[in-house]
């Protein structure tokens, strides 16, 4: 892994979702009472009973969890080269004057292509 300054963003993203997710899972196994207390928690207590909220925040932390790991899958593995196709060499065809029958010439300078005026 390479220290680029592209990279410290993801980095600190990435441990952002690290901690939520430690947190609402830790919160839901231990049943924190200064969590599910709080004003932001007490949104989905008051619709919620307190199991309920545990089983949610429990999912939810789960999930921001996987998605971590996923996320920190793809920053640790290498990167992978990008093939370009090789470049072809130019093939190109001299004009070819072709005479027309009105007596003036035509010059084609595609001569599988159709011919243009």
């Amino acid at each position: 892994m390479h220290h680029t300054p592209a990279l410290i963003p993801s980095i600190i993203v990435l441990c952002l979702f690290l901690v939520s997710g430690l947190l609402a899972l830790g919160a839901a196994i231990g049943n924190w009472g200064w969590f599910f207390n709080s004003k932001n928690c007490r949104m989905f207590t008051a619709r919620l009973s307190r199991r309920q909220a545990r089983w949610l925040y429990g999912i939810l932390g789960m999930l921001i969890l996987l998605m971590t790991a996923i996320i920190a899958r793809d920053m640790l593995a290498p990167a992978k080269p990008v093939h370009k196709p090789l470049p072809q060499p130019a093939t190109t065809t001299a004009p070819k004057t072709v005479a027309h029958a009105n007596g003036f010439a035509l010059i084609m300078t595609n001569p599988t292509g159709p011919v243009t005026r």
